[in-house]
This record gives C-alpha cells, sequence and structure tokens, in this order.
C-alpha cells in the first residue's frame, strides 16, 4: 500500500514507466483520464446551459418589484413611478439582441458607414451657492429716507405683482442685470448707479432666469434666480436684500429649492414662487429620495417635500413635478407647500387661487376603427389665500393652452381659450392587387382649431363652450380678457384673425370675426380707450406693432408700425406698456447687410391716429432681458451692464 501511494505521488512522472514500475498504474492513469473527461464534458454542458440561459430566457415585461419601498409614506408615488419609467424590452431575448446587432453591424459595412457611438454630455457648471447669512445683515445700514413703490410691470391681475428684471420708486429705478442688482438715481440726463451687488460673484450658470420683487416700504428686494449647486443639481435660489440705503446693499436670508424656476407673484407680503422638478430617469433611484422628489433647503440643509403635499393624476404621463411654495417676503419663511406630479408649466394665478394644467392625450377609435387622438387638459385649483393650500377641484376640457394670458377668473367663473387638435391614424397593408403584404401602413391626419370654455368654479363643470370658433387649422397665437370681454388671435401661416367675445352672457356667447390681416399677433393687449394693441409679425422678416378698434363689424387694424429685417422679443415682460402716456417700448434685433445685427431700444408713441417712434438707440444684451421705464419726459433703458436715458417729450 505504501508502494502505491508512492507512485501516486509522483504527478510529473510519465505514465508509461509509471506502470512498468508498479503493475497497479495503468488502472490509476485510466481513472485519471476519464475523471478529467468527465470534470470537462460537465463543464461543457454547464456552460451550454448557462448560455442558453442567458440566450434564450424572455425578458420581463413587467416592472421591477418595488414592494421593499412599501413601508416608506411616498410608496404611491415610487409605484406609479415605476409603472411610467420602465421600458419594455424591444427584444424577446438576448439571442434576438445579439443576431440584431449583427445584422446591423453587417449591414453598416456593406454601405461603408462608420460605426460609432457618439456621446453629447451639457457642460454643467459648477454653480455652488455662496454660504448663506441665515442670522441676517451683520453690518450696521444707513438710515434710508422713505421711498413710495410705483408698480411699472404689466401684471395680469390687479394686486398680483409679477416679478420682473426692473422696478422703481419715485426716488430711484432698480434693474436685475443678471446676477447684479443695480440701483439708478431719476434725475434725467444726470442720472446714474448708485450702487449695486453681485448675488453670485465668480459663478457661472447654465441658465440665466432672472427676477426680483421690491416691498411696498422699498427696503427689501427679493431675487429669483436658478443654478447648478455643488452636487451638480439645477436649483431655484431665493435671496432677500436690504436695500435701504443704495449704495450699500446687504444680503439678509436665502433658500434653495431643488429643480428650475417656473414663475412667481407677491400679493400682501407673500410669495408664491412656483418651481420644476423632473426626474432624471438614469439617475433614478427609489433608495435615495433626492431622486425622485423635490426638496427646499430653507438654512438647515435639503429636506423632501411631505408626501401629503403631493398631488398626481392616477397615471402619469410623465416624471416632472410642479411645486408651489408660499414664503413670507422679507423673511422668507416657509409656509406651506404643495407639488403636483405630472403637470406641465402652463400656470395662472388670480386673486385666491393657483390654476396648474396637465396635458395628455385621449385615444380612442371612431366608427371605421381608426385611432383619434385628441389632447386634453385637467386644469387644477389650488386655493393659497388661506393658512394652508386647499385643492378645491379639478376639470378637464379639450385641446391645450398656450400660456397664462389663456386662463382668467372673473366673478367665480374660470374662463379658458385652447388649441384643439385631432390627430386620426390610419393603418392599412400593402396590396400589389394580387397578394396582400403582412406589413402595415401607417397614415396619420391632424386638423386644429380653437374653442372657448367657461367653468364654474363651485362645482367645476363646464357651464357654458364655443368649440371650434376658429377656420379649420388655426392655432390660438394669443389671448386677452378684459372682464366680460375676451379678445383672441389664431394663426396659419400669415393670416391674422383677431376674435372678439361678449361673455356677459354665458347662456347666449357671442362673437365676431375680423376676417384676414396679414401677419400674426404674439401679444393682444389691452391699450385703453377702446383700443387693442397687437405685437407680432408682418410677414417672416418684418416685425410689426398694431392698433386694432372696435367696430360694429368686428375688430379692424387701425394703424400699424412696421420694421423690416428686425427680430423682437416674445417676452411679455420685456414690453414697457404705458397706456397713460400711450408708449410701448420694447427690444428688438436689427439687422443690416453692411452692419450685421445690432441690439437696438425703440419706443413707440400713439398719438390717436398713428403709431410715432420716438425713440431709437443702440443698447447691448438681448432683447428679452432689456427692459425701460418712462419717467417725467424721459426714457430710462436697461441692457447689459448699459444704462441709457433719452428725452422724449
Amino acid at each position: 500500500m505504501k508502494k502505491d501511494n508512492w507512485f501516486k505521488a509522483l504527478n510529473l512522472t510519465d505514465d508509461k514507466y509509471l506502470e512498468e514500475a508498479n503493475p497497479n498504474a495503468k488502472i490509476i492513469s485510466i481513472s485519471k483520464k476519464r475523471i478529467a473527461l468527465s470534470i470537462i464534458a460537465a463543464a461543457a454542458c454547464f456552460v451550454l446551459v448557462l448560455g442558453n440561459l442567458w440566450l434564450f430566457i424572455p425578458f420581463s415585461s413587467n416592472p421591477p418589484d418595488v414592494s421593499r419601498y412599501s413601508d416608506s409614506e411616498y410608496y404611491g408615488i415610487i409605484q406609479k413611478l415605476n409603472v411610467l419609467t420602465f421600458k419594455k424590452p424591444q427584444h424577446k431575448n438576448n439571442f434576438e439582441v445579439i443576431k440584431n446587432n449583427i445584422f446591423d453591424l453587417f449591414s453598416f459595412n456593406l454601405k461603408g458607414e462608420a460605426i460609432e457611438d457618439i456621446f453629447f454630455q451639457n457642460n454643467m457648471m459648477d454653480g455652488a451657492a455662496p454660504e448663506s447669512n441665515m442670522g441676517g445683515a451683520k453690518e450696521e445700514l444707513y438710515e434710508s429716507t422713505d421711498n413710495t413703490y410705483e408698480e411699472i410691470t404689466d401684471n395680469q391681475v390687479e394686486g398680483i405683482v409679477e416679478a420682473d428684471r426692473i422696478k422703481r420708486s419715485d426716488k430711484h429705478v432698480y434693474y436685475l442685470d443678471n446676477q447684479t442688482l443695480r440701483v439708478f438715481s431719476i434725475a434725467g440726463m444726470n442720472s446714474k448707479e448708485l450702487g449695486h451687488i453681485e448675488l453670485y460673484p465668480n459663478k457661472n450658470y447654465y441658465l440665466s432666469k432672472w427676477e426680483f420683487y421690491l416691498s411696498n416700504d422699498c427696503k427689501t428686494a427679493t431675487v429669483i434666480t436658478q443654478f447648478y449647486n455643488e452636487n451638480k443639481q439645477l436649483c431655484v435660489g431665493v435671496v432677500a436684500l436690504d436695500v435701504s440705503n443704495p449704495e450699500k446693499i446687504v444680503e439678509k436670508n436665502r433658500i434653495e429649492i431643488t429643480g428650475g424656476y417656473m414663475s412667481s407673484r407677491l400679493t400682501g407680503g407673500k410669495l408664491i414662487l412656483l418651481t420644476e422638478f423632473v426626474i432624471q430617469k438614469q439617475e433614478l433611484d427609489f433608495g435615495k429620495e433626492s431622486t425622485f422628489l423635490p426638496q427646499i433647503n430653507t438654512g438647515d440643509g435639503m429636506k423632501t417635500i411631505p408626501a401629503s403635499g403631493i398631488i398626481s393624476p392616477e397615471k402619469l404621463s410623465d416624471t416632472r413635478y410642479t411645486v408651489v411654495m408660499k414664503l413670507d417676503e422679507k423673511s422668507l419663511n416657509l409656509e406651506g407647500t404643495a407639488a403636483f406630479l405630472s403637470y406641465s408649466e402652463d400656470v395662472y394665478v388670480s386673486k385666491d387661487n393657483i390654476f396648474l394644467t396637465h396635458v395628455f392625450a385621449d385615444i380612442k377609435k371612431d366608427d371605421n376603427d381608426n385611432k383619434v387622438r385628441n389632447s386634453m387638459t385637467e386644469i387644477s385649483c389650488l386655493g393659497y389665500s388661506g393658512n394652508t393650500f386647499e385643492n378645491k377641484g379639478s376639470v378637464t376640457v379639450r385641446g391645450y393652452v398656450k400660456d397664462q394670458w389663456s386662463m382668467d377668473e372673473y366673478e367665480g367663473i374660470l374662463r379658458v381659450v385652447t388649441t384643439t387638435n385631432a390627430t386620426t391614424v390610419y393603418e392599412n397593408r400593402y396590396s400589389d392587387g394580387e397578394n396582400v403584404s403582412a406589413d402595415i401602413l401607417v397614415t396619420a391626419t391632424g386638423q386644429s382649431n380653437a374653442s372657448l370654455y367657461c367653468v364654474d368654479l363651485n362645482s367645476f363643470k363646464v357651464v357654458a363652450e364655443v368649440k371650434d370658433f376658429a377656420p379649420p387649422h388655426e392655432e390660438v397665437q394669443s389671448v386677452r380678457f378684459d372682464k366680460n370681454t375676451a379678445y383672441v388671435c389664431t394663426s396659419i401661416e400669415m393670416s391674422d384673425p383677431v376674435f372678439f367675445f361678449d361673455l356677459s352672457d354665458l347662456n347666449n356667447i357671442t362673437y365676431k370675426d375680423t376676417g384676414t390681416i396679414e401677419g400674426f399677433s404674439t401679444s393682444l393687449i389691452n391699450f385703453g380707450n377702446g383700443k387693442l394693441l397687437g405685437i407680432g409679425r408682418a410677414n417672416w422678416s418684418t416685425f410689426k406693432v398694431e392698433i386694432y378698434e372696435e367696430t360694429a363689424d368686428g375688430v379692424t387694424s387701425f394703424c400699424k408700425y412696421e420694421l423690416q429685417n428686425a427680430g423682437y422679443s416674445t417676452e411679455y415682460k420685456s414690453y414697457y406698456i404705458d397706456r397713460k402716456n400711450q408708449l410701448i417700448g420694447l427690444g428688438i434685433n436689427k439687422y443690416d447687410s453692411n452692419d450685421g445685427e445690432r441690439q437696438k431700444y425703440i419706443v413707440l408713441y400713439f398719438d390717436g391716429y398713428n403709431l410715432v417712434e420716438v425713440a431709437n438707440v443702440s443698447l447691448k444684451g438681448v432683447s428679452e432681458f432689456q427692459r425701460g421705464v418712462y419717467i417725467d419726459g424721459y426714457m430710462y433703458m436697461f441692457g447689459e451692464n448699459d444704462f441709457k436715458v433719452q428725452k422724449i417729450f
């Protein structure tokens, strides 16, 4: 036995010599070979089985299991997002994936085309906010003289102030030049900059959204902007500044909210802030709240908004929140939050309510079994006049709204103008007369129009409507409500019907059609004295400002100003609208074959008969950010690090 073991231990010895030295060695050698072959065969079978499993086991068409998060207060949201963000596999299994990739690769090579992956990556700015002075200003401020606030922003609702890049008192004009708030004296041609403050010095920004408010006592400026923080998250920053001494502006407080800036309103010393939070699907992690829920930092770190404040439809259409917050204007203390998941960015704020829209598709089949897709809008009403937000109800109308001006609340009725569209999808199989192909030919035809809906805010029922009042294929370009009247401009290519509605009797709504006017208006403005102002285009290269008047036959053109080879701002807040002095101011881009593009600021005066150009100055900065104000015979105009004054009367 010892001799046998000795022979077995000689692993590197040739089997032939072992057999000669030991009669039992031949049996041992055969056994070793059989064992080795068995192991190899078993391994091959195992690999083959695993390979077949990997190749042919079908992919799951069901969303992943998220039951491990059932204890979370956000579990309902997690379940909805899990269904929405799950993408069903395009192939049945890995074998189909490999087969199709090989086929695609072969096809590309036959065509001689290069195969490469193209990656696009946004340049995320290092936009970390500077440390906040949460305890208030430490420096002693100079005593200020009393200023009187004077509103110059053309707000949609009387008494509900909207943020802007320009505000004024009786002594100063305040202009937000991106991250720099500047204060100017009001002294005609002797006016000058008195002081400024940089809110985020030495920082770069991906988006240039900057607006601010000036308090009624003119001592606090509240600036709203957005940036990327140190974690590369898009955030909204709200900064309260003490501007009682223009020469020494001091920061008082600031807060941060994850997401982007949408809009805001100021009423009764309360700031209503609306932001959007978009879930990045590639970063979605239900174990990490910051990836799928908006968060707020009021000075003690980021905190997730409570689940009780999140409102969402039963079936989500997108991964976007509209977040509503109520803040004290001066202290920025948070007094209430609400979040609407899967809602769009069109928001209208009335005296007591906030209206948010959710656009979705309603797909049904017609009598011929063809699919018909209609755009629908769910409008939710959130009351904000009390101590907390109140979800009052919702209504669904056909079509989609263009902007906040397409909605209006008056005497308990919400009036809404929508562009209605319907797309019919036809599915037919190819046929050459003898054979019918298995492939399906899909064609779609669409049509659009405009409709008006009136909603009772007690019952949230549509109590009056005017459907498809425009010519076929028209789309809403601009809307203006004025108590019991409404003006709607629709267009197709370069025709511009303006409809006038009488809404004094909801049981008998009447309207008039102007017919065709060349061009179209992207903004309609009640200019007073029975006149309507339209800002838009006469044709694709010609800018126009037009005055309309109401006649017995409808709304007709009274006079107009046109400028060839010019672009203009479509941002309504960039327009200076002075009904008292009949002035219109706005920035334009003038194109010249010799000088190229030039930024201008123009001022037009309506003398009762014509629109007369009374100012045309070069002004730096894009037209959307330029601002102007008329004070005592002088026009004060502001651009990017630029300031001009011109006497016009």
